[in-house]
């Protein structure tokens, strides 16, 4: 699962390198990365294994991670670090499916 959001993150940040002047990505690359992302995790079986493990519907534990990444990708993606941005997804998703962080970070090492 961590492959399929940092894979979109490292490629938009390359995306938007060139401008030093871009302070917040557009809507539509926000979309675009979410987008990428939500279709590689369903073609992995990723948000599948993750219902199972965490006892939610798919189409849950799908509309927290547009949710969660969007909120994490703009609270961080000025920041340029990974390691903030996947504390990020983390917290967050699993406070919004109601599971530890412990539980959620097991149920990714499992879908892997």
């Amino acid at each position: 699962m961590k492959a399929a959001i940092i894979l979109p993150l490292l490629l938009l940040s390359l995306s938007i390198a060139p401008s030093s002047n871009a302070a917040t990505i557009s809507p539509e690359q926000m979309n675009l990365m979410i987008d990428m992302s939500v279709n590689q995790m369903k073609a992995e079986g990723e948000f599948a294994n993750m219902a199972s493990c965490t006892n939610q519907s798919e189409a849950k534990v799908e509309s927290v991670f547009r949710s969660v990444m969007r909120t994490c990708v703009e609270k961080h993606m000025q920041d340029e670090d990974d390691e903030k941005t996947t504390a990020c997804l983390v917290e967050n998703f699993s406070g919004e499916l109601g599971v530890s962080a412990e539980t959620f970070t097991a149920c990714s090492e499992q879908s892997e």
